[in-house]
């Protein structure tokens, strides 16, 4: 799978020990066994400075799949450049970076040197069918402090500085985003929880559905759908008031919120809050619902949690949510729309309007949701 991120406000890093050192930042992750590939495009003038210097904009990463000499270049490769190059396309990239992590790679003639540089010439061939060219590429066996990077031909080499104190990695941090040490680690903020715990919760869900139709129906007799819909938008938003407090959702809370997230007017309303100050409130709370649910009740959260990540520029994070929510229902179509989004790298911005639209459905059921801001 693909994890593509965006800056909104383009990096400009000139030495290449720095660019790797800053490479765990502007992903999420620390990468291992990845190639990545940096647009690369054309930045303003500075007011001090005729020279025009290239700004960093997507970052794209991919498994790295080492052909063997007798074997052709693997179809996911061939698959991940076409995807690639559709963003540089749109990003208007006038050349691009590629960046090989991969433990295999530990100096310039070892065996999976020529591998990868099979690979780089189709990338490039690719990508020089829409005027792009491959401006540099660096290899390195891991991004650590003092590990030695290096061009495949070998004729190039240094030392990357430590990771943590880049300053993409302090900005990040700052931005209260941690750096995990590698993918596994996001892809175990979403494990299920134990086994036993998601049967509880699963029990509980037919008795809530039924609880909840009846409710439902009562409220929509007295004053239609619209007021059944905010009966339900403002009971979720107790929910997540009272966990904010510290209470430990149970397994009947947990089914309470499945199926008031099964309501699509309810749950496209909550995405405002990933826009709003309680929308690190709302992700842990989704996260806690995404590995305590099971399927496919668990989609519907897992897809806050790919949004609210999204939203805040964690395109790895988002990636593996959506990994989630459509392994949990294919047929999800919040789901499928962000991953459709992410794969093809739109930035942040291009999603953030279907906050906007959150907000406007609340307004609309007569619910006044936190006004849009940093998250507190």
């Amino acid at each position: 799978m693909t994890a593509s991120t965006s800056s909104s406000q383009p990096l400009h890093l000139s030495d290449i020990g720095e660019l790797l050192a800053a490479v765990p930042a502007m992903l999420g992750f620390h990468p291992a066994r990845s190639i990545l590939v940096l647009s690369l495009s054309p930045a303003q003038r500075s007011s001090n400075s005729d020279r025009r210097s290239d700004a960093i904009g997507a970052v794209m990463r991919h498994d790295l799949l080492l052909p063997r000499t007798d074997e052709p270049i693997p179809a996911p490769m061939s698959a991940a450049f076409e995807r690639f190059c559709t963003v540089c396309v749109r990003e208007g990239a006038r050349a691009v970076l590629v960046v090989l992590v991969d433990d295999r790679l530990d100096h310039p003639h070892c065996p999976g040197s020529a591998a990868a540089v099979r690979l780089v010439e189709e990338l490039a061939e690719e990508l020089a069918l829409s005027g792009i060219e491959v401006a540099g590429v660096h290899a390195t066996p891991e991004i650590a402090r003092g590990r030695v990077w290096f061009t495949p031909e070998g004729n190039v080499n240094g030392t990357i500085p430590d990771p943590e104190s880049s300053v993409v990695a302090a900005t990040r941090v700052f931005g209260g985003s941690p750096i995990r040490r590698s993918r596994d680690e996001l892809d175990a903020l979403l494990a299920p929880s134990a086994p036993e715990h998601r049967r509880r919760v699963g029990q509980c869900i037919d008795d809530v559905i039924d609880a909840r139709d009846l409710a439902y129906e009562r409220a929509a007799r007295a004053g239609g759908s619209a007021r059944a819909d905010r009966m339900e938008l403002e009971t979720l938003l107790g929910h997540l008031e009272a966990f904010g407090d510290g209470a430990e959702l149970r397994a009947q809370e947990y089914a309470e919120v499945a199926v008031l997230l099964a309501n699509p007017t309810v749950r496209d309303a909550t995405l405002a809050l990933a826009a709003g100050v309680q929308a690190r409130l709302a992700e842990r709370m989704w996260v806690e619902l995404a590995r305590a649910l099971p399927d496919p009740e668990r989609a519907d959260a897992a897809a806050l949690v790919a949004f609210s990540a999204y939203v805040r520029g964690d395109g790895a994070f988002a990636g593996v949510a959506l990994g989630v929510a459509l392994e949990s229902n294919p047929r999800h179509r919040l789901s499928d729309l962000l991953d459709q989004a992410l794969q093809a790298g739109l930035r942040p911005e291009a999603v953030r309007g279907l906050a906007d639209t959150g907000y406007e459905i609340a307004a609309r059921l007569g619910v006044v949701l936190p006004l849009p801001g940093p998250p507190e």
